[in-house]
């Protein structure tokens, strides 16, 4: 991974746990991500889990770009915590 990716990962994450804290109140932890094909769009997808709960899986999509928040895939017990 080349430094770019790497801190456009490092930023991604930070916006990512910003995001659930501030729309979840959840603390998660990233596990995976992946860079989609530049070709189809400029965003990055993160998987992870609820931090301290493995089995609470959560996924968001942010464009690695402008860094806004496309998608999240989350449980709905997580879904209706929503702020």
């Amino acid at each position: 991974m080349s430094n770019e990716q790497k801190e456009t990962l490092e930023k991604a994450q930070q916006v990512s746990l910003t995001y659930f804290k501030e729309n979840y109140g959840v603390e998660v932890e990233f596990t995976d991500y992946k860079f989609l094909p530049a070709d189809l769009s400029h965003n990055m997808s993160l998987n992870g889990h609820v931090k301290n709960n493995k089995d609470t899986e959560i996924t968001i999509l942010v464009n690695y770009d402008t860094f806004e928040v496309q998608n999240v895939i989350v449980p709905k017990e997580i879904l209706d915590q929503k702020k």
